[in-house]
């Protein structure tokens, strides 16, 4: 049972951590695949007391209502409340061939009293013993017309979603943000991004300590953009930015407000969250133009650079998404891996323009290791 999913758990301090990835089932069309994972989804959290914190799902947005309905279903039978465990959605490209790519999930097993997670209109609220973090998805800021008015009401609406629960957005420590016409505005998106920092005081500290980032082409139902938002806050808590690296220098230098990742220490655990990462070098400058193996490597080994700088490796990743400007590149993908020694590398495949036209491919990824 459950074997369409790859599992990892990490034990904290009174709760265990569960990363969930599942696949669509091959020789299954994609909506019977959408029938069995969230059904065996549903069983294992029903199994192992898992209370969801975050769930991604990725698909065509012209099925979104079904896989969602699919979802409902499961999960009520399961006896889950799916309006209590919100999800967001997201499409890369609407050409890409797969109706649905899969579902990522992140979740706790509260061992210990003073650890939960519950439902707030906005999202999820995981507490610990002397930490908070809260999940907002699906952020949208469909109050506006065009697209730039569109971004910054959705930073204010961010805003004030994690306002509602005591938080600042200098507490945010990563956003996922997805632009439907990601080429044809993302300068313009950088600018209005900066703009709402430099109002909230976000990165002006002498750590320069921005959110790490993804900025993807993506949408839901339709919007211009859309933003999941992480914040985290607590006596127990510390959140580095890791503004650069050897291999990469910072985001900032060239106009994008994101941190390369950031590390947030609470409860035992260390969690590492890696933006979206693509082939660039420390001056910002686009390498291996053209050549998909090549650019899969650089972006792997800028993410393991990042990685040990907080003694961990690829093998600590979680959870990941992989961007792929055609589907030939995401096909590549899983050889290379194999190649470098990954087998098993968690991931949903996701068929999306990265932010340069000449960039093939971007990784986000999610690791995990105990604080010796």
């Amino acid at each position: 049972m459950f074997e369409d999913f790859d599992f990892r758990s990490i034990e904290g301090d009174g709760f265990a951590l569960e990363f969930l990835t599942g696949l669509t089932p091959p020789g299954l069309p994609p909506l019977e695949g959408a029938r069995r994972l969230f059904a065996d989804l549903a069983g294992v959290l029903n199994e192992r007391r898992i209370r969801p914190f975050q769930e991604k799902i990725y698909g065509l947005a012209e099925a979104r209502d079904e896989i969602l309905s699919i979802r409902r279903e499961a999960y009520a039978s399961g006896g889950l409340d799916p309006d209590g465990l919100p999800a967001s959605f997201h499409q890369g490209k609407a050409s890409d061939p797969e109706t649905f790519r899969g579902v990522q999930l992140f979740g706790v097993i509260p061992e210990d009293a003073g650890v939960d997670v519950a439902s707030v209109p906005e999202g999820r609220v995981w507490t610990g013993k002397d930490f908070r973090m809260l999940y907002v998805p699906g952020v949208r800021g469909l109050e506006e017309d065009g697209a730039p008015a569109q971004a910054r009401r959705m930073f204010l609406n961010a805003d004030a979603a994690i306002g509602r629960h005591g938080f600042a957005f200098t507490q945010v420590a990563r956003t996922w943000i997805y632009l439907k016409r990601l080429l044809a505005w993302y300068g313009e998106f950088n600018g209005v991004r900066n703009a709402f920092f430099a109002e909230r005081g976000v990165g002006a500290d002498a750590e320069r300590s921005l959110p790490a980032s993804t900025g993807i082409q993506g949408t839901s139902s339709g919007e211009e953009c859309s933003m999941d938002v992480l914040a985290v806050d607590g006596p127990g808590l510390v959140a580095s930015p890791l503004s650069q690296s050897s291999r990469q220098g910072s985001a900032a230098d060239y106009g994008s407000s994101f941190s390369r990742a950031m590390s947030v220490r609470a409860g035992g655990v260390e969690l590492i969250l890696v933006s979206g990462t693509a082939s660039i070098d420390p001056s910002g400058a686009t390498v291996h133009l053209g050549d998909i193996r090549a650019q899969i490597v650089e972006t792997l080994r800028c993410i393991l650079d990042l990685l040990e700088g907080r003694g961990a490796g690829l093998k600590d990743i979680h959870l990941a998404t992989v961007f792929g400007k055609t589907p030939a590149i995401l096909e590549a993908f899983p050889e290379v891996v194999r190649a470098e020694g990954l087998d098993g590398f968690p991931f949903v495949p996701v068929v999306a323009d990265v932010c340069r036209d000449e960039l093939l491919v971007e990784i986000e990824a999610l690791a995990c290791v105990p604080i010796r």
